[in-house]
């Protein structure tokens, strides 16, 4: 596990191109973030060994690997951090694998830094708990039981792991039991309001966190033509 967080927040960056590298570095400092630079997989690495970090900016092309093999390693490993890929791969089945493998975001080169600043807030809103809520960090609903303060899942007593996006489906589900939510706003919620993708992600999602329940998964009951909801 990543060391213990301190702020300014700490991003890292896995890039190769040196001219990104200072683009990047430049724009963050400039935000108030402290940006950490690697330009390899190994490298990222070591400084995920040794600096507390708090969400990481991956570009896919990478000279010793491939940045879906880190994301595999970063499932394993620091699945706490959030990611947003950086890449010029703009095909779908990219994006989808990338999601897959467990990527928060997606930003297509060239972008502009502005919006890759939104999306660096967007995605840490979604994954830091609003210190002035008072609503409960542990949900039951049914079977399922939630920890917010740990992202730990329980089926029937049983712990399941899961990822970032998966987790924050079913807390949105968890929290409003009953509720249909179409995926357009499964979306907005859990990949943030920037994320124009395709709405069968969420199908994909769904499919694979029914698998990790069985076999509990008819609690994830479709409502043809709208979307998903929580049966308990």
């Amino acid at each position: 596990m990543s060391p213990e967080r301190n702020f300014p927040m700490h991003i890292l960056i896995i890039e190769d191109d040196s001219s990104i590298q200072m683009l990047l570095k430049l724009s963050l400092e400039v935000e108030g973030f402290h940006p950490i630079v690697a330009g390899t997989i190994a490298s990222g690495l070591d400084a995920l060994a040794s600096h507390p970090i708090d969400l990481i900016l991956l570009d896919l092309m990478l000279p010793d690997q491939s940045g879906f093999e880190l994301l595999k390693t970063l499932q394993q490993t620091y699945k706490e951090i959030p990611v947003i890929v950086l890449t010029a791969k703009n095909e779908m089945n990219d994006k989808i694998l990338g999601f897959q493998l467990g990527a928060d975001d997606y930003l297509t080169k060239p972008f502009e830094t502005r919006e890759l600043i939104m999306r660096i807030r967007a995605v840490m809103r979604r994954m830091t708990p609003d210190a002035a809520s008072h609503t409960a960090d542990v949900l039951q609903a049914g079977v399922i039981e939630m920890d917010r303060n740990e992202r730990s899942l329980k089926v029937a007593g049983q712990l399941v792991k899961t990822t970032s996006k998966e987790f924050d489906f079913l807390w949105l589900l968890c929290k409003n039991p009953k509720k249909v939510f179409t995926r357009e706003h499964i979306l907005d919620q859990v990949w943030g309001f920037e994320y124009y993708g395709q709405t069968r992600s969420v199908d994909m999602m769904v499919n694979r966190l029914r698998e990790k329940i069985k076999p509990h998964d008819h609690v994830l009951a479709t409502v043809h033509g709208m979307g998903y909801k929580l049966e308990v």
